[in-house]
C-alpha cells in the first residue's frame, strides 16, 4: 500500500512540545535521560526543554528509576513548577497524578515491549489526554549516506528504529490515535552546533530542505475507545 507523508515540518520539536504544554499538567516519563544524564547535562539539550516547559504549565512531574540522576537533578534546583521522582512506569497505574499530556520524547526507540509501555501509557490517560511521542527518523538522510559507505552510526542502547508509517501504525493497533504529526528536529544548543563538523551541519540543512529527511519525528496522539 502506497502511502504518502504529511507535509508538516517544525525546525523546533520543543516549541510544538511548549505549545501543548501551556497551562497543563505534564508528565515526563524517564526524565532524567539516564544513563546518559551527565552527557545531556554537557549538551544542555534535555535541560533547556524541562525549563521552558517549566515556565509556561501549571506543573510538571517527572518520574524515573535511575536514583542517582534524580538525586542529581534535584540537587541542582533548577525549577519552580516541576518535581521529579522515583517511580516505575510499569506501574503507572498506581501514580496519584492524572495529566493533560504526557510527555514520551526519545523513549520508545530504548524499549523492548512497546505494546506492554504504551498499554501502561494508556493507563494514565483519558479521552482528553494528550501522549507527545518523539523519536528518531529511520529515513534520515544522515543514515542513507552512512549506508551508501558501508556503515552507520548506531546509539548503543536503542532497539528499535521507525519510520512515519510503520510508528503510525504502531500506535494505530495499540488503539492510540494520532492527532497530528511532524517531521522536526531536536533542538540544537549553541554548545553541540559550535562542535560539529561541516558534513553533520550539511546533513540539517538538506533536512530542512526535504523534512522527509528530517532527523526526528514526533506525534501528537489520544486515547481510542475500543
Amino acid at each position: 500500500m502506497k502511502v504518502l507523508y504529511p507535509k508538516n515540518f517544525s525546525k523546533s520539536r520543543n516549541q510544538i512540545i511548549l505549545d501543548y504544554c501551556k497551562w497543563k499538567k505534564v508528565l515526563h516519563i524517564w526524565a532524567c535521560d539516564a544513563p546518559f544524564t551527565l552527557e545531556s547535562l554537557n549538551w544542555e539539550v534535555w535541560p533547556l526543554l524541562y525549563k521552558e516547559i517549566d515556565k509556561v504549565c501549571s506543573y510538571q512531574l517527572w518520574i524515573d528509576i535511575d536514583k542517582e540522576s534524580i538525586n542529581l537533578l534535584n540537587s541542582m534546583k533548577d525549577f519552580k513548577n516541576s518535581e521529579i521522582k522515583y517511580f516505575d512506569m510499569n506501574k503507572l497505574e498506581d501514580l496519584n497524578f492524572k495529566p493533560d499530556v504526557i510527555i514520551f520524547w526519545e523513549v520508545i526507540e530504548h524499549l523492548m515491549n512497546l505494546e506492554i509501555a504504551l498499554t501502561n501509557l494508556k493507563k494514565v490517560m483519558n479521552e482528553n489526554t494528550l501522549l507527545i511521542i518523539s523519536t528518531p527518523n529511520a529515513f534520515y538522510i544522515q543514515n542513507f549516506v552512512h549506508a551508501f559507505f558501508g556503515f552507520e552510526y548506531m546509539h548503543e542502547d536503542h532497539k528499535v528504529l521507525f519510520s512515519y508509517w510503520y510508528l503510525k501504525n504502531l500506535l494505530k493497533f495499540n488503539w492510540l490515535k494520532v492527532e497530528k504529526g511532524y517531521f522536526t528536529y531536536l533542538d540544537l544548543t549553541k554548545k553541540w552546533w559550535k562542535k560539529q563538523n561541516r558534513r553533520t551541519k550539511l546533513f540539517y540543512f538538506i533536512g530542512k530542505i526535504i523534512p522527509y529527511y528530517s532527523s526526528t519525528l514526533l506525534f501528537i496522539c489520544k486515547k481510542e475507545k475500543k
